[in-house]
């Protein structure tokens, strides 16, 4: 038995909430614990009390109003993946749960250690506090902070970020959006398209209302998909993690369902009443609304076509990126280097430029020592015109890790003060010009001497490793020129350095390294995590893959809405206007002729996803103004996007042809009967 248009929309539904829900459960999980209702920040600005008093202090806040205080404290040399909550230990609260039984997280690339609030004393109390319970236990927390000599600010964490609703849209507009479509398409046809249906019902004297709650009824699909499913989705979850947070992902889901159903239940309304006013000889006989159907299902093709170019250049990005650094000669090219992340919390006078000088000076120290190493890879002004070109700033150290070969076969080191700039092989470049750019701008704290005498060559071989620090940087460069600059601690600012470091542009060799120096220099409290730079490779590729396969499911989504709509639209055009069409056929009209209307619907489609498809990849391609960086992966595969979407509405318009090709010979085989 075949299933109603009708009763399938509200099938879909339920089944897209449950993959919302847990998106939004596992991004939920991954930045924090679950059930935060608020969040107190403090900030130390003068002398605070002990930390032993400020614990103490917050269990008898969490005592009196029933609550529970957090403090997360991230692992230095994990923190995506490991970290530490030190909690509130109140009689019949979370806490005291989550210190007897231990917290379990519902994403499994996480793992959580509780400790009590009392080991405060081993760590910096500057930071965030998240709060499980009502205004109350917030207003009393952040008085409390305040009283131990803190300044702080508080924040209410919205009811849809605390289920994980937000996070779960967060990437998957498109998925929503074509499956959304679909589901209002299916309705529209459902209702509107079956007017026999609602005639009979008519004939049988059953009102306009009557037929809108019999329409209606459908949604026992969904209550029936719920009951199947449910049962399905707690044993996946008890798989997959013990059923840790279940509550939070089955009220996100019942969230995402009841949202979702909104449009489906108006569309099927508006339907059923459009339908319902058409007099009933008519719709015994199948005769269309006044072109309704036709109009609706037109109209509704170039949004699903517009959602394909958008998920199409979604996906290709998303695969960019997770290609940008995860393969293993990256991973080796890493070595056992390190990034610092500099603690995000706010620090004293963290906004004011000594206290960035004072992380540029010991990175500089740093670098002097060849603890670390410079890999900053930048834009620089090609010298012609308003061109730009990818340049990695390096310095000796990186040249002791990474083997660059000079045109000759020589390996490139760096034996005295002396800059040299190279250039990657084949390049089309003026590198007298593109010297004259660089030494203007980027060198401009080099000696004059310096700038004057800048060396270098053409590379033997294209691809440099940047040792990248987030998805924003591809791992390799194979069109980028490289500068050396032996003694980089002098020739950039304090400030300069301090930028790069917090942006990964400077690595530490080795993380007994980093740790050597942060303890020598007195800044333990500034570094919230030490983070190798290959396991910020592995944790962005699986960040990339999960984007990756949302996009497949938009594209295959957004592909199933327009063809979907095409099959709709062409066969209420052909019932509506069959005997015309036959008798054009019958005349000797090529097939094109007869259904030149459709035709010419094929043809603005086409063009509007064309103008769709040069607009987005005129804004995210790199055109060398640096509004849009070269180095970001995606935007290196704006191009690449382009290629395919264009090639996407070229098969979705073939496909089109090829429907109303063969809708055409049904109707010249039934002589254009029934329409």
């Amino acid at each position: 038995m075949r299933m109603r248009s009708v009763r399938l929309a509200y099938v879909i539904p339920p089944l897209l909430a449950v993959v919302l829900a847990f998106l939004g459960s596992v991004r939920l999980s991954e930045s924090g614990v679950v059930g935060v209702s608020s969040v107190v920040t403090a900030a130390a600005e003068g002398r605070t009390t002990s930390n032993g008093r400020i614990a103490s202090a917050l269990e008898h806040v969490a005592r009196r109003h029933h609550a529970t205080i957090v403090r997360t404290v991230a692992d230095r040399s994990a923190p995506t993946a490991r970290r530490t909550v030190l909690v509130t230990n109140a009689p019949g609260s979370v806490g005291t749960d989550w210190l007897r039984d231990g917290y379990t997280e519902f994403s499994r690339s996480v793992r959580t250690t509780v400790r009590p609030m009392a080991a405060l004393d081993h760590h910096d109390p500057v930071g965030s506090y998240e709060v499980i319970g009502g205004a109350a236990a917030e207003h009393a927390t952040a008085a409390a902070l305040r009283t131990a000599g803190f300044t702080t600010s508080s924040a209410t964490v919205p009811a849809l970020d605390r289920l994980g609703v937000t996070g779960g849209t967060q990437g998957t507009s498109g998925l929503i959006g074509s499956l959304v479509l679909g589901c209002v398409t299916l309705c529209l046809a459902g209702t509107i398209g079956a007017p026999r249906r609602t005639a009979v019902r008519g004939l049988h004297g059953r009102s306009a209302g009557v037929i809108v709650c019999t329409e209606l009824s459908e949604v026992r699909a969904t209550v029936l998909v719920v009951l199947v499913g449910a049962p399905v989705v707690a044993l996946l979850l008890w798989l997959h993690n013990g059923l840790a947070s279940w509550t939070t992902f089955a009220t996100a889901a019942a969230v995402f369902c009841a949202a979702l159903l909104v449009p489906v239940v108006a569309a099927t309304v508006l339907g059923a009443l459009i339908a319902a006013r058409q007099p009933i000889a008519a719709g015994l006989r199948g005769a269309r609304p006044a072109g309704a159907l036709v109009l609706l299902t037109q109209v509704a093709r170039l949004p699903a076509v517009l959602l394909v170019v958008a998920a199409v250049f979604d996906l290709t990005s998303a695969i960019a990126v997770s290609r940008s650094g995860s393969d293993d000669r990256a991973l080796r090219a890493a070595g056992d280097a390190v990034q610092l992340w500099v603690t995000p919390d706010p620090r004293p006078g963290s906004d004011s430029q000594d206290y960035w000088d004072r992380i540029g000076d010991f990175v500089g120290s740093a670098l002097e020592r060849h603890d670390a190493l410079l890999t900053a890879a930048v834009e620089v002004g090609t010298g012609t015109g308003s061109g730009s070109v990818a340049a990695l700033f390096v310095d000796e150290e990186y040249l002791r890790h990474q083997d660059l070969r000079a045109q000759n076969g020589e390996r490139i080191t760096a034996t005295d003060d002396r800059i040299t700039l190279w250039t990657p092989p084949g390049a089309e470049l003026d590198r007298t010009a593109v010297t004259r750019a660089v030494s203007g701008w980027e060198l401009r704290g080099a000696s004059a001497a310096q700038r004057r005498h800048i060396g270098g060559g053409s590379l033997r071989s294209a691809g440099v490793y940047t040792y990248a620090g987030d998805s924003s940087a591809v791992s390799w460069l194979t069109d980028a020129v490289v500068v050396v600059v032996p003694d980089a601690s002098a020739v950039f600012t304090a400030d300069q350095l301090g930028a790069w470091l917090s942006t990964g542009d400077v690595v530490f060799t080795s993380e007994s390294a980093a740790d050597r120096a942060i303890e020598a220099a007195g800044l333990g409290d500034d570094f919230s995590a030490v983070v190798s730079v290959g396991q910020a490779a592995a944790d962005r590729q699986r960040q990339a893959a999960t984007i990756v396969d949302i996009g497949i499911l938009a594209v295959i989504s957004g592909l199933a809405a327009a063809v979907t709509l095409a099959l709709i639209s062409t066969a209420a055009q052909h019932r509506r206007h069959g005997r015309r069409l036959f008798a054009g056929i019958a005349a000797g009209h090529s097939s094109l002729r007869a259904n030149g209307e459709l035709m010419l619907v094929e043809g603005l489609l086409l063009g509007a996803g064309g103008i769709a498809v040069v607009n987005r990849w005129w804004q995210t391609r790199p055109d060398g103004s640096g509004a849009v960086s070269a180095l970001d992966p995606a935007a290196r595969a704006a191009g690449l996007g382009g290629i395919t979407a264009a090639a996407v509405l070229v098969v979705l318009a073939a496909v089109a042809a090829a429907v109303a090709a063969v809708s055409t010979r049904t109707v010249v085989r039934s002589r254009g009967c029934g329409s």
